[in-house]
């Protein structure tokens, strides 16, 4: 029954505008599904990278040493990634991999909801509903989609959860779902050192700035340079040059800051791919400035990387990333500018 109240019009306890978001919930969970499930029935499925990633799930199901008889190399040497640990869990259920393409599409969706809860604080109920549809449409949220399983497909809502325990206020929510972030992969937590800007210029919690700011780069820190190798990680290079360390990399741009200008930049695919991104959303999210080095700071550890071309592109799971924070940041930058025209 559709009912009025105070504030509103309300169908069976909640306002219209949640049935109508989780309506977008469930139309992209199954469009993402069926996308990816056909494609593997079709034999268009990335044979290695997707065989990795089942390998280990089902070996991580059965508690046996996930090693990779592709690479001969153990999955947390690899990429330090203990979330597959969790997600395993879906094996147990059945052994049919294409669970996990289900899934992840599900989880990619899910995000939805905590970033429609942080626009409709913020924003005018038809707003908000635009920015949850603007976040499903992503093209860095389909890329992901039609490239298989990838870890990196559960940062999206992980981040989303992330912004909003900030703005509530809950912080015991919120650390938590920062390890959860940073158990998805061993660069996370290089990423999200640049979220305590947002923290303390936005939310205005130093404490919290700092204390996000110390554990990010420390998991980061233990995971390359101790962890990965405890379990056989011989070699965490290849960035600037071939066979190069990641310090190396870093030191020859510190040296050479017009090298960061000229990489930043060229080829022009990098461009593309820049302004793609911002025309997701309206390029709205460009104007909210405590967000932008976390944005820019993504981009850079793909576009400053010389041997990966790969990532300088839209394809593939390397704007999932992106989703949440250029989301995020559209909400803000919406708020201000509707505060402004009021």
């Amino acid at each position: 029954m559709l009912r009025k109240k105070s504030k509103g019009y309300y169908f069976l306890g909640v306002t219209p505008d949640f049935w109508i978001v989780t309506a977008l919930f469930l139309l992209f969970s199954f469009l993402y599904s069926t996308l990816s499930v056909i494609r593997h029935e079709h034999f268009q499925s990335q044979a290695i990278d997707f065989s990795v990633y089942d390998q280990a799930l089902w070996l991580y199901s059965r508690f046996q040493s996930p090693v990779s008889t592709i690479f001969n190399v153990h999955d947390l040497a690899a990429r330090f990634r203990p979330i597959m640990i969790l997600v395993s869990a879906l094996y147990r259920l059945t052994e049919n991999e294409r669970i996990i393409l289900v899934f992840q599409s599900i989880v990619l969706s899910a995000a939805v909801f905590p970033l429609w809860l942080l626009a409709r604080k913020h924003l005018p109920r038809y707003l908000a509903i635009l920015v949850a549809f603007l976040y499903l449409d992503f093209i860095g949220i389909q890329s992901v989609v039609v490239y298989d399983f990838h870890e990196m497909s559960m940062l999206p809502v992980f981040f989303a959860f992330l912004f909003y325990f900030l703005e509530k206020g809950y912080w015991k929510s919120y650390f938590v779902t920062l390890f959860l972030c940073l158990m998805v992969r061993e660069h996370v937590g290089l990423l999200l050192s640049t979220l305590s800007v947002f923290i303390f210029l936005t939310i205005k919690k130093p404490k919290i700035a700092v204390a996000t700011l110390a554990i990010s780069l420390l998991w980061s820190f233990l995971a390359i340079k101790i962890i990965m190798p405890s379990f056989g990680q011989k070699t965490y290079t290849s960035f600037l040059h071939e066979g190069d360390s990641l310090e190396n990399a870093v030191w020859s741009y510190f040296k050479n800051p017009f090298l960061i200008f000229k990489n930043f930049s060229f080829p022009f695919v990098k461009l593309s791919t820049l302004f793609w991104s911002f025309a997701s959303f309206g390029f709205v999210g460009f104007l909210f400035l405590p967000l932008l080095p976390l944005i820019f700071f993504q981009f850079s550890s793909r576009f400053l990387d010389m041997q990966h071309p790969i990532r300088w592109t839209l394809y593939y799971h390397y704007s999932a990333e992106l989703a949440g924070a250029l989301t995020v940041a559209t909400i803000y930058s919406l708020k201000n500018i509707t505060g402004r025209l009021r």
